[in-house]
């Protein structure tokens, strides 16, 4: 990582620093969120499919939001190491975006992520035998929420 700080003085200079440090901060911290929803999600997605049952689509959106957040945690290492107004406001503008992206899972997540596992249970796995999976099913639905609201 190299900083530019020739042409600015000492606290300006700092300032820069403390900032791309925050922002790589940030960004490993996203990815730390995000990667495990990802997991928690295939997980869902594979045990509705071994169940025959049909695929919550607030599933697979968590599943595609996170796997399009954490590319984009990749792509956002290049403007903190090499900077310019341009990648930042870029970045922002992303940055939003994903921001409602979340909050919006966290919306369609909702009743799910705050009621009871036998509720969870009852909604989805009313019309099967398989409990085995409606157990683990609703423990991983419910980090999988904590972790949406924390990547908000």
């Amino acid at each position: 990582m190299q900083f530019k700080t020739r042409q600015m003085d000492l606290a300006k200079a700092l300032d820069e620093v403390f900032l791309r440090l925050f922002l790589l901060g940030l960004r490993i911290l996203q990815a730390l969120v995000s990667i495990p929803v990802m997991g928690f999600g295939a997980a869902l997605i594979n045990n509705f499919s071994d169940a025959g049952l049909r695929l919550p689509r607030k599933a697979a959106a968590a599943e595609a939001v996170a796997c399009i957040c954490t590319a984009y945690i990749g792509l956002t290492f290049l403007p903190i190491f090499f900077g310019g107004p341009l990648f930042f406001s870029s970045l922002t503008v992303l940055d939003a975006l994903f921001t409602a992206a979340w909050i919006t899972l966290t919306v369609a997540w909702d009743n799910d992520g705050r009621s009871t596992c036998t509720a969870f249970t009852t909604k989805y796995f009313s019309n099967t035998l398989q409990s085995t999976h409606s157990q683990t099913d609703c423990r991983l639905m419910k980090a999988m929420y904590a972790l949406i609201i924390v990547n908000v």
